[in-house]
């Protein structure tokens, strides 16, 4: 009856913020000074081919190489091309018009089209040979070098044991490049639409030193729009590429991304017709419910838990107890209104698998949605006695998270369901999210609040992360068995045993309790009814617009 009693106080809060919100008045006119100069009218607009959207913050930065955030990849797939284009998850030929790939799967020959800098130079085979080692080169300080790893001897070049030359990538002449792979990689021609494996101008580069891409006027772009203006916090302008290689594709005029700190105040704006779409708060679903388009962002939120001996999580029984001590299905209807979708599973099932998608050809629900609190206390049960431990309110966990509000609210339900199904004691540690990272960095933590966005439509890109050797495995999770069946799926070119081991390791990682799946971020989003060709995708980007338009 506690937990119950909990739950209803939550959504009382939740139903006295929509309560509010439904009464404000339509004609309220959004905070923001972003929309100033914005042209308010959605005739007009259309009329201009220009889209506007918006974001909660400031894209970081737009240098290829150093990107690390979902928007900043979506604006630099519209200003820049790879050798290959991802257009709602299919393949298409970008930069590159052909390729070959030998038999043994190691070696990719990659013959580039005619296609233009935005300052008239050819763009040239050199400059993606340039681009790859400038990912992989160790004084670049790539926070996603690691995306290089499967060129051949890119990791020992990250790490300084081989030199930059030693790299398998070598433009043989201005039209065709030639990478050669550590192993053969089913996924890599998906791989190279990531915006750290662009081309670059080492000119440039060198010009503007530390400044590099650090304004529009900062660059060159080859990708179907270009960077005109760029007012850092306020707005990002791109206009359409008259160079591009395939600028008759494209139907926009231009593109103006606004930066709007408030979700609420972006759907104010799209209300008053000054954005063209912009995704829906948990808050506002109810208002918007039967009007918007979910679709899944990739990302996959859970628990990580230190497993190095410093705490009580290195026992196995108590993370399966804390696993099924969990209603996750309460969880996401508290903390999200129900647009999320519980994590019964760790790999998003949308990614590829065999023939299809993965989750429908290795279905799994490792834990129930609802949780299962008798199997929860033979778990913890064992814990104590291998803990020797008598009283559950003797075991206390430190949950580390963000300090935002909404932060508080994950963690409050997820340390309101542990004590009162298990007993055992939570402790709530809010810190600003780039403390919490360094914090998980440097494994100082017992229980955190994390995530992963893929960079790949494969399940690798989610379990190579707990390999015993990854420099992404924070809570130290170290199963040989593991290791084995992940080695064997990166070497092995048999697609149905290759699949077979993924999801054998997704198992095992899952049956030691490593970490606890929560959510998978499901996203909705409201549009112009005249905006037509917008597409979504849960790899890489989150919107792929080059080929949108507006109806007449």
């Amino acid at each position: 009856m506690k937990n119950i009693g909990r739950i209803c106080a939550y959504l009382l809060i939740f139903i006295l913020v929509f309560s509010l919100i439904g009464c404000k008045s339509k004609d309220t006119q959004p905070t923001n000074n972003a929309d100033a100069n914005i042209e308010n009218s959605a005739e007009n607009s259309a009329e201009k081919k220009i889209l506007r959207y918006s974001l909660r913050a400031d894209t970081p930065t737009l240098d290829p190489q150093m990107a690390n955030a979902v928007p900043t990849a979506t604006i630099g797939a519209q200003i820049f091309e790879g050798l290959v284009r991802s257009y709602g998850g299919e393949i298409l030929p970008g930069i590159a018009e052909k390729w070959e790939i030998s038999e043994d799967g190691l070696t990719y020959t990659f013959h580039l089209r005619d296609a233009k800098w935005s300052d008239g130079k050819p763009v040239t085979a050199q400059d993606f040979e340039y681009g790859m080692k400038r990912l992989m080169n160790p004084d670049t300080g790539s926070p996603y070098s690691f995306l290089g790893y499967v060129i051949k001897n890119a990791a020992k070049v990250n790490s300084r044991e081989l030199a930059l030359d030693e790299m398998g990538v070598k433009a043989k002449d201005d039209k065709t490049l030639i990478i050669e792979l550590e192993n053969p990689t089913e996924y890599f021609l998906s791989m190279l639409h990531m915006m750290q494996l662009y081309s670059a101008r080492e000119d440039i580069v060198n010009k503007y030193g530390k400044d590099f891409a650090a304004d529009a006027d900062k660059n060159v772009y080859n990708g179907p729009f270009v960077l005109k203006e760029w007012k850092h916090e306020d707005r990002l302008i791109l206009e359409k590429n008259p160079d591009y290689w395939n600028a008759d594709a494209i139907k926009l005029d231009g593109v103006q991304i606004i930066v709007v700190p408030e979700a609420m105040t972006a759907v104010a704006m799209f209300e008053e017709g000054s954005l063209d779409f912009v995704n829906v708060p948990s808050e506002l679903l109810p208002q918007y419910k039967d009007k918007a388009t979910y679709y899944f962002n990739g990302a996959d939120d859970f628990l990580k838990l230190n497993m190095d001996g410093t705490c009580l999580l290195d026992n196995k029984n108590l993370r399966l107890a804390i696993n099924y001590g969990i209603n996750r299905r309460d969880y996401v209807d508290i903390t999200t209104q129900g647009m999320y979708e519980p994590g019964t599973r760790y790999v998003l099932p949308d990614v590829s698998g065999v023939n299809g998608k993965y989750g429908d050809e290795y279905p799994l629900v490792a834990f129930p949605e609802k949780g299962d609190i008798q199997r929860s206390k033979e778990y913890l049960n064992e814990a104590m006695k291998e803990l020797k431990i008598n009283n559950p309110a003797e075991i206390e966990i430190e949950l580390l998270t963000t300090d935002q509000e909404k932060s508080r609210i994950q963690a409050e339900v997820i340390q309101d369901q542990l004590q009162t199904n298990l007993g055992i004691k939570i402790n709530i540690k809010q810190v600003p999210y780039k403390q919490r990272l360094q914090m998980e960095a440097e494994h100082k933590f017992q229980m955190v609040f994390s995530g992963w966005c893929p960079d790949y439509s494969d399940p690798m890109t989610y379990l190579e992360l707990w390999t015993t050797s990854s420099p992404y495995n924070h809570g130290s999770y170290s199963n040989n068995k593991y290791d084995e069946l992940i080695n064997f799926a990166r070497t092995s070119t048999e697609k149905a045993k290759r699949m077979d081991a993924l999801f054998e390791a997704e198992k095992t990682i899952l049956e030691d309790g490593a970490i606890v799946p929560m959510q998978l971020r499901r996203e909705a989003y409201i549009m112009n009814p005249n905006l037509i060709g917008f597409k979504t995708y849960f790899v890489g980007v989150n919107y792929d617009y080059i080929y949108a338009g507006f109806t007449d």
